[in-house]
């Protein structure tokens, strides 16, 4: 399901900040008692499962009816609100998109012309009247976003549970009023049985942005974005040579930059991995550009940090040097455990490698995914690159950080081949799982899946093509035993 775009949530301010601010509301301390006395219509609230958002109603039938779209799990009436305008009540909206089937309730008009706008979301008009203010009679119903889906909460408690099992707190939505409610508990609805989630990478995709009308990129991220409840899906990386070759005009940048879009829309995390196509070393035909500069040329990547930035990524925590996302790191938390995913640009420079060891190292809490274009050769074996020019090899950077860490549990890698996996031990015995896919596909758009069960100890991996509706047996794989920081 998707998320509202990233642009939406300057509208919203900081998490602390009362999402309506921009209508020039009063503070809370100064509302009128009078306004939370008209707020006597208790608002049904049910929940789904599946998609993990909410629905909100006056109505007792349309609660009960509401079972029959999913929304099967009863959370209470954790508030009241008045059905009619009155003075200091402002109209809360209830915006539908339908492509991800998430309801958002909104207090401020200029949220509801950019969600119209900008996010795809139809104005299916006012639901009730809340005030943008607290009084004695009011309580705060705070709102968090997350999984693509919006979700209303009352009670810091509440909100935090769910903060902790992975939602982004908005900050207060509306003020309304607690008189004569009875509320269900609703401490956690997703937290004990939320344990699998899934990410994606996207193997080598070089041969899907040669011209402006294949549609193939942007149709893998399109598809992800749509799937993205479904897979429950956290994160989006890829393993590199994201470009073939760089042009004056920047052409295959743009139809890479575009096919970016769907997941930024949705809000879903991602990383890039930088390959040798995705620098300056390699020229229109996929020749080298100037031979004897290669070494130097090799680590000029402006015009891909041009194009793919931190912000657009998301969820960049650090970087190796400022500005540029090649040695990057990204966090989340799901399935009840915190996760880093690690970009190193290929064979990393040793300075680099370093950073990377000091990284993983201050964060022993998160189970690290390292994504860099070259590692497994065609043959599933650590590759043995020759090593030179400020260069690491695959080997190297084996023995140098991947298996001196036991929080390193997965890395994935491109350049070479189609598919490959394998599995090595690192110094404090733990296991370390391996993934190729490159595929240099010229007909179809494969991703690879990942799903992981953090209760039960399982990732279950699998390569499956959109455009052409094909999945590829040799690409599954299924760990049980799954060692996982917690």
């Amino acid at each position: 399901m998707a998320r509202l775009a990233s642009k939406l949530v300057v509208v919203l301010g900081g998490s602390a900040l009362l999402l309506a601010a921009a209508a020039g509301s009063p503070t809370a301390a100064h509302a009128d008692e009078a306004v939370c006395a008209g707020m006597t219509t208790a608002v049904y609230q049910r929940i789904n499962p599946e998609t993990k958002g909410n629905l909100l109603t006056t109505s007792a039938s349309e609660a009960t009816a509401a079972a029959a779209d999913g929304f099967t799990t009863d959370a209470g009436r954790p508030f009241a609100v008045s059905k009619v305008a009155g003075d200091g009540l402002r109209p809360v909206h209830e915006l539908y998109r339908k492509a991800t089937g998430d309801y958002l309730y909104t207090i401020s008009a200029s949220e509801v012309d950019t969600a119209t706008d900008r996010g795809n979301y139809v104005d299916q008009g006012v639901s009730f009247y809340a005030t943008t203010a607290g009084a004695d009679c009011g309580i705060a119903v705070y709102r968090v976003r997350g999984f693509g889906q919006h979700r209303l909460v009352v009670g810091t408690a509440n909100r935090d549970a769910l903060i902790e099992d992975g939602w982004r707190d908005e900050g207060v939505a509306f003020y309304a009023a607690a008189r004569g409610v009875v509320s269900a508990p609703a401490p956690a609805p997703d937290a004990p049985a939320d344990t699998t989630f899934s990410f994606a990478v996207m193997p080598d995709t070089q041969q899907e942005v040669l011209r402006p009308s294949d549609t193939r990129f942007k149709n893998r991220t399109q598809w992800l974005a749509r799937n993205e409840a479904a897979l429950d899906l956290r994160f989006v990386t890829s393993s590199g040579d994201v470009v073939n070759w760089d042009t004056p005009a920047h052409e295959q940048y743009e139809v890479a930059s575009e096919a970016m879009k769907p997941l930024e829309d949705a809000d879903i995390p991602y990383s890039l991995a930088v390959g040798n196509h995705d620098t300056a070393a390699v020229c229109e035909g996929g020749s080298a550009c100037d031979p004897t500069q290669t070494s130097k040329l090799f680590r000029d990547t402006s015009t891909f940090n041009d194009y793919f930035t931190a912000a657009r990524f998301g969820a960049v925590k650090g970087a190796f040097e400022s500005g540029k996302v090649d040695n990057s790191y990204s966090t989340f938390t799901a399935g009840g455990v915190k996760w880093m995913v690690l970009v190193l640009e290929m064979y990393p420079r040793p300075a680099a490698v370093d950073w990377a060891r000091s990284v993983v190292a201050s964060h022993d809490d998160h189970n690290v995914i390292l994504v860099t274009h070259s590692y497994l050769d065609a043959s599933g074996n650590i590759a043995a690159a020759t090593e030179g020019n400020g260069r690491t090899t695959p080997q190297a950077l084996f023995d140098r950080l991947v298996r001196q860490y036991p929080n390193i549990k997965l890395v994935f890698s491109g350049h070479v081949g189609l598919l490959g996996d394998r599995v090595d031990t690192g110094v404090k015995g733990n296991k370390i799982y391996s993934f190729l896919e490159t595929f240099h596909d010229p007909a179809t758009n494969p991703v690879r899946l990942v799903t992981v069960d953090t209760k039960a100890a399982t990732l279950r991996t699998w390569v499956y093509s959109p455009y052409t509706n094909a999945t590829y047996p040799a690409s599954e794989v299924n760990i049980r035993g799954l060692s996982l920081v917690r």
